[in-house]
């Protein structure tokens, strides 16, 4: 992404600056201001980028900061399967598949939580053996709670 804002920093200096198109076939200055505002602003974005997770006897919030605003409540009534696994995950972001959604940041631990309609969400976590205690707990109640 640095590489990417520098070339199109150096188009705008070479193009508005110095008067000189830039490439074969040059964008407009408006278009090039454009560009180059919106790839700094993404750079920015996912500089600043956070996973915010709350996990407690009411269930688990999530939010994605700053690509989610509002945090998703998700409670345990409507998790039929809750555990901690080890995955292959590319990157970080949010990211939806065919009746997945997978929030993560770094790491290759998600809770993945599959949901009453056969939906899974796969949160990413960097506190294992905390988040697979207390999951024990969690699943505990509420087996004592079905019974």
């Amino acid at each position: 992404m640095l590489v990417a804002n520098g070339i199109f920093i150096y188009g705008c200096i070479t193009q508005l600056v110095m008067g000189k198109p830039w490439g074969n076939n040059p964008m407009s200055n408006l278009m090039l201001i454009v560009v180059t505002i919106l790839l700094l602003l993404l750079t920015v974005s996912l500089f600043f980028s956070r996973l915010d997770t709350v996990i407690n006897k009411e269930g688990v919030y999530i939010r994605m900061f700053p690509f989610q605003l509002k945090t998703r409540f998700i409670p345990w009534d409507y998790v039929l399967d809750a555990g901690v696994n080890k995955v292959r995950l590319n990157g970080h972001g949010i990211r939806y598949g065919f009746r997945t959604k997978t929030y993560t940041v770094s790491g290759n631990y998600v809770l993945e939580l599959t949901l009453k309609n056969n939906r899974k969400i796969f949160i990413g976590t960097q506190k294992i053996e905390e988040l697979a205690d207390f999951l024990d707990k969690i699943n505990a109640e509420r087996e004592a709670n079905r019974k």
